[in-house]
């Protein structure tokens, strides 16, 4: 296949690996975003890099699922904050509704709230309150706007908002920017969850393999990966760290099955959650 930057051929390729395993990832909505190309596109992921996407990427979908879960359940009013969105259903898989703010390119948030739209009158979707907003989140002027967009919205409601799958697309003084962001609006009891990559990724097989993979797909061979721990840049201020796991962690959490091992064969990703303080 050649390169493509299609928004179907890459975006929505995380919903394949969810769509494949619902009983792991509780996402019966993934497949909507699904078509014939990305199917394709994801066998090929499958052979090149690992086989293991429908069962890491469902992983990861449970744990944000869980983090918001247990935040609704303190925090009925809770806002999600969905910092680059994509096609994720969040806001639809939760027992309580879940007012959403989303946060993704232009292109991507208009085409995600007409098709979500088309859903819902068609009775596919629950109704949900989420706002959607346009942000290219490697820009810091757009930060900035986003910044007072958010403040308006929250209003000073507890929220949780997750980085899924973007710390490491993202410059680290860009992703330092968001943490700042966050830590001035977020009131107390207020979570922060993400994944990340840890240095030593740079590395790993399956890691060299996905870059490469990117690359040739996608024109990635420029990008530089953030590749970072939080125990040695430190929790940002007015945060503790209240989880942290790994992949591994997560199939034992949630799965009988025991795929990912041995580590030299799997996407090595990190997961962790902070939670606002009053300092």
């Amino acid at each position: 296949m050649g390169r493509s930057k299609h928004i179907s051929q890459s975006a929505f390729l995380v919903n394949e690996s969810r769509a494949r395993n619902v009983a792991l990832s509780q996402d019966p909505y993934a497949k909507f975003w699904v078509s014939d190309a990305t199917r394709r596109l994801w066998e090929e992921f499958a052979r090149e890099v690992y086989p293991f996407d429908d069962t890491e990427i469902p992983l990861r979908n449970r744990f944000y699922l869980g983090v918001l879960e247990a935040g609704l359940f303190l925090h009925p009013d809770m806002v999600l904050i969905n910092l680059g969105a994509g096609f994720t259903s969040y806001p639809f898989l939760t027992e309580w509704p879940c007012a959403c703010i989303e946060v993704d390119f232009e292109r991507v948030v208009n085409f995600k709230r007409l098709k979500t739209d088309e859903w819902k009158r068609k009775g596919l979707l629950p109704n949900r309150d989420i706002e959607f907003v346009a942000c290219d989140l490697s820009k810091r002027i757009e930060i900035a706007a986003l910044r007072s967009r958010l403040e308006r919205e929250l209003a000073g409601r507890i929220s949780a908002a997750f980085l899924e799958g973007i710390t490491y697309y993202l410059e680290s003084a860009i992703l330092s920017d968001l943490f700042a962001l966050l830590r001035d609006i977020q009131t107390e009891e207020s979570l922060i969850a993400f994944d990340f990559w840890t240095p030593d990724a740079a590395e790993h097989p399956v890691h060299k393999r996905f870059r490469k993979f990117f690359a040739d797909r996608f024109g990635h061979g420029e990008t530089k990966y953030n590749l970072f721990d939080p125990a040695l840049l430190g929790i940002p201020d007015g945060y503790r760290l209240v989880q942290r796991t790994d992949i591994v962690e997560l199939e034992r959490r949630y799965s009988d099955k025991k795929q990912l091992l041995p580590p030299e064969e799997i996407l090595p990703e990190h997961y962790a959650v902070l939670e606002r303080t009053d300092g």
